[in-house]
């Protein structure tokens, strides 16, 4: 399926957001670090990534970070509290989408 960079919408702080079934506007997060010191390895963020952005030791995919699909259930299940997401500003995701377009 092809983005259109136009298409691609953004919340009130300028990080790209999309429009739910719902109709209303929401801010992924997106995996940024994991702190392996907080990190009491539960797995339940590895039982609950259906993406699989966080690999079976607990480190977030560095080869492919889009594979995060911005869900957040990581974050909330995270007993320690060691996972840390933020949304991703538009303009960063605009060009994600060039470089994967131009990857092909």
């Amino acid at each position: 399926m092809e983005v259109n960079e136009e298409e691609l919408l953004s919340d009130e702080n300028g990080n790209y957001a999309y429009l739910t079934f719902g109709g209303y506007l929401y801010t992924p997060k997106y995996l940024k670090d994991i702190d392996h010191l907080k990190c009491q390895n539960c797995e339940r963020c590895l039982e609950l990534c259906e993406t699989r952005g966080i690999d079976e030791n607990g480190n977030i995919i560095p080869e492919f970070p889009e594979i995060c699909s911005g869900c957040g259930h990581c974050g909330n299940v995270c007993p320690a509290q060691s996972i840390e997401a933020k949304p991703i500003p538009l303009k960063e995701m605009i060009e994600r989408v060039r470089k994967r377009r131009n990857t092909r």
